[in-house]
């Protein structure tokens, strides 16, 4: 079975948003549905999608060291397993715990799109 690192951004809009009802209700799904030892949670920094927060990202744990200043609690890293969702709610982030964490199966209507440029029409 694989192995998360789920991160909840704490950041000031986030919050403002819902990042600790959300982060709660993580906290809380891990531990009902037994799943503590497969996923560690914690409160990431600022993202940058502030405009789209509350923001999660989940990571499979792929065994890297993990080193304490590294950018991956504050930005997206791009690396294979890493999900990104946004405008979290309650709700959603228990579709998280029980779909994606639970049984491997990360929600694609869920994801999050980070902003990218407008395709030119001319």
């Amino acid at each position: 079975m694989k192995r998360y690192r789920l991160s909840v951004c704490k950041g000031s809009t986030c919050k403002a948003g819902g990042a600790d009802d959300v982060y709660a209700t993580a906290r809380t799904e891990l531990g009902a549905q037994g799943l503590v030892p497969r996923c560690e949670l914690y409160r990431g920094g600022c993202y940058g999608f502030c405009h789209m927060g509350p923001n999660v990202v989940v990571r499979e744990d792929t065994g890297r060291r993990r080193d304490p200043l590294s950018p991956e609690d504050y930005q997206l890293m791009g690396w294979d397993g890493e999900v990104y969702y946004s405008e979290m709610t309650p709700e959603k982030m228990r579709r998280v715990v029980s779909e994606h964490i639970a049984k491997d199966a990360p929600i694609v209507e869920l994801f999050g799109q980070p902003d990218t440029p407008a395709p030119d029409d001319g």
